[in-house]
């Protein structure tokens, strides 16, 4: 008899729960899907909102780039209808960027992170080397300017409301995505990335 080792088991970050509890047909691929995104390939800025009856998550890889909605879906699902994506874009239509959800809390640092903090931690040292030290008043200082290099950011962010992305995922994990465009597209008009 094999007894299933407890220790393998991994729970979902707690803002994760609501979400998985409220759509169980996109439970699995949702879960696949923040991590293969957050974790694998870096986006940003990531957050969960509800579209259309559907969940969906928002963000994206690099701040230039405009927020990009992806929909998580299991390879077997027949849930998802022509009316289903009519509503989720209709609902994309109406969204502003003040109006999103604040970007969840992120699973791991990312690469801008960790170069961010080499460089503070870089410029620590060199200032102890010099005998200087960075007093209280510079460090909030450094944090304020940071702070306002995000809030400056956040103007600039733009939402892609023409564009949906699913994300399937299969029984191994494998996670494919697919761009969905509202209306007909040449392949011209569709900017690879």
């Amino acid at each position: 008899m094999v007894v299933p080792n407890s220790t393998s088991k991994t729970t979902p970050p707690a803002f994760l729960l609501p979400y998985l509890e409220k759509y169980p047909i996109q439970a699995g691929a949702l879960l696949n899907t923040i991590y293969d995104l957050t974790l694998s390939v870096g986006w940003i800025d990531t957050r969960l909102m509800e579209l259309g009856g559907w969940v969906v998550l928002i963000g994206h890889k690099n701040k230039s780039d405009p927020l990009r909605a992806v929909l998580p879906l299991p390879i077997h699902t027949t849930s998802l209808k022509p009316s289903s994506l009519k509503s989720i874009f209709n609902a994309l239509s109406k969204l502003e960027i003040e109006n999103l959800e604040k970007p969840f809390q992120k699973l791991a640092p990312t690469i801008d992170d960790l170069k961010s903090q080499i460089q503070i931690q870089s410029s620590i040292n060199e200032s102890q080397d010099l005998n200087m030290n960075i007093n209280d008043d510079t460090q909030m200082q450094m944090q304020d300017n940071q702070e306002e290099n995000e809030k400056e950011n956040q103007d600039q962010i733009m939402l892609d409301k023409e564009t949906i992305y699913t994300s399937i995922v299969t029984p191994d994990s494998t996670v494919v995505y697919y761009k969905i465009s509202k209306g007909i597209k040449k392949p011209s008009d569709i900017p690879d990335e």
